[in-house]
């Protein structure tokens, strides 16, 4: 029996690629920063910790990933990484 999950009907859902696991870790990063809102309760909240926890995980996913990804995957994950870290030393000049 294949262990494979049935695809679902179209339900709005964007795809389950890398580069929107990369865009969804690098938005909860963000929201972690202070520099969007979370998008339910509409406030703003500052955690370093949580931020650079997100930054940690795409660090670890690039350790797990590399040599697999394509360099489109690859750019994209180093500059969001890149992105982040500059912020989060932005918060301690």
């Amino acid at each position: 029996m294949d262990d494979a999950i049935a695809p679902e009907p179209d339900d709005g859902a964007p795809p389950a690629t890398f580069d929107f696991l990369i865009h969804t870790l690098f938005t909860q990063a963000l929201m972690a920063l202070g520099r969007i809102p979370n998008p339910i309760t509409k406030q703003t909240h500052r955690n370093l910790a949580t931020a650079r926890h997100f930054v940690d995980v795409l660090t670890m996913l690039g350790e797990k990933t590399r040599g697999n990804l394509t360099d489109e995957e690859r750019r994209l994950l180093e500059e969001m990484q890149h992105q982040l870290r500059m912020q989060i030393l932005a918060e301690h000049p």
